[in-house]
């Protein structure tokens, strides 16, 4: 419980220090906060890229972060379920290119390589690494009682859920949800096969153009 509380506890830290700069609340803009950090190019490369991410987005990948950093401490099965709340998302949920990706000329439909997007989704499979890409049975299962032989009463053992969130997708329904009759291996690797989908999909597509450049005439 004390790992988990730490855990949280720096993953908000993370979050709080990007929204405040994003925002203008750093206390380097003007008063009233209209400016903000994007606008007077505090941020640059991948701290741009990451603020015009929803703050949600941003905290589920800042959480599963700390994680990987700290796989040795945070136990497996809270590694699997944060892991989760960033893999669906990514791999289900609908991609803003217009406002997520660099440049403000993109477009949803335009078919060019999303950038922004490919390092999101290899920055959450590199979290699932240190954690073995979530194969060991302690991240599906509930500990058996009693020290019961492998292979007995450990076939009965309780399944954990390995939230596969209806919040932040909800056309995507629970796998779960039925009961539990699907294995949680099965729905964790559909995770992984999704994110590795999408990545190729974006591999497969050409660079965007730049921007035109406008010069006020």
């Amino acid at each position: 419980e004390s790992d988990r509380r730490a855990a949280l506890e720096a993953a908000a830290a993370v979050l709080e220090d990007t929204s405040r700069s994003a925002k203008g609340l750093d206390g380097n803009n003007a008063p009233g906060g209209s400016s903000s950090a994007l606008d007077n190019g505090t941020f640059t490369g991948e701290a741009s890229d990451l603020a015009r991410l929803p703050l949600q987005i941003q905290f589920y990948l800042s959480q599963a972060e700390y994680n990987a950093r700290h796989s040795d401490k945070v136990p497996l099965h809270l590694a699997l379920r944060d892991w989760m709340l960033l893999a669906v998302p990514l791999a289900h949920g609908a991609w803003d290119t217009a406002s997520w990706e660099r440049g403000n000329h993109r477009t949803d439909d335009d078919g060019y390589r999303n950038e922004v997007y490919m390092s999101m989704l290899q920055k959450c499979m590199d979290a699932a690494e240190p954690f073995n890409r979530f194969s060991d049975r302690e991240c599906y299962y509930y500990p058996t009682l009693g020290g019961e032989e492998e292979g007995v009463e450990a076939k009965k053992r309780k399944r954990r859920r390995v939230g596969t969130t209806n919040a932040v997708v909800p056309h995507l329904e629970s796998e779960n949800s039925d009961g539990g009759n699907e294995s949680p291996l099965v729905v964790v690797s559909r995770a992984f096969f999704s994110l590795r989908l999408a990545l190729d999909m974006q591999r497969g597509k050409n660079f965007a153009p730049p921007p035109k450049l406008s010069f006020g005439y």
